[in-house]
């Protein structure tokens, strides 16, 4: 088998709405019932992972009108004029907690987005697989939303600190592609309407 490496590209987009909406989503965090999760190596403090696929959760659609724009700039950028978002779901790391490597499988996109980063030490790092090493010298801060190809592997390290780490996870899939560019002459090329 021969491995061949790739250049692919990860997004980092800062939610201007962040501080409106932390409030609104702590508070209907502490709401619900705590739903632990330890599975394998994982060690999830809280999630409702096991309702990701329910979109009538009451902060999906107030969270999915804050993120639309930015997932139509996101797809502007890879020439696709339409996005899906399947499922979504939050997990609040206390200390200790973690989410071991891992891929999310049926998506081509992962997406994360911090409501508590209390200390960059505990944000998402990549793998390089080609390259055998951890990516975590990205700049990622609390409020920002990251999205990057779903079939590269992902964790949450191990919260030292005694602050929790907030996020919304979600997959989407981008598609409906509108243009490309021709690697001969680097022009435009406009995808055919079907």
């Amino acid at each position: 088998m021969k491995k061949i490496k790739l250049n692919t590209c990860a997004f980092v987009m800062r939610v201007v709405e962040h501080e409106r909406f932390k409030d609104y989503m702590l508070d209907y965090i502490k709401n619900q019932p705590t739903n632990r999760l330890i599975e394998g190596l994982d060690d999830i403090t809280n999630t409702d992972w096991n309702d990701s696929h329910d979109g009538s959760r009451k902060y999906v659609k107030k969270f999915g009108n804050i993120i639309q724009p930015y997932l139509t700039k996101m797809g502007e950028e890879l020439r696709t004029s339409v996005f899906k978002i399947s499922d979504i779901w939050y997990q609040q790391y206390s200390k200790y907690s973690k989410h071991q490597w891992h891929y999310h499988g049926g998506a081509n996109w992962s997406a994360i987005y911090y409501i508590e980063l209390p200390d960059t030490s505990i944000k998402t790092e990549l793998f390089d697989i080609p390259e055998n090493k951890i990516i975590n010298s990205i700049e990622i801060n609390e409020g920002d939303l990251f999205l990057f190809p779903a079939n590269i592997l992902h964790r949450s390290p191990p919260n030292k600190t005694d602050e929790v780490k907030t996020i919304i996870s979600f997959n989407v899939d981008f598609d409906g592609v509108t243009q490309v560019f021709k690697s001969n002459d680097k022009k435009y090329v406009v995808a055919e309407k079907k």
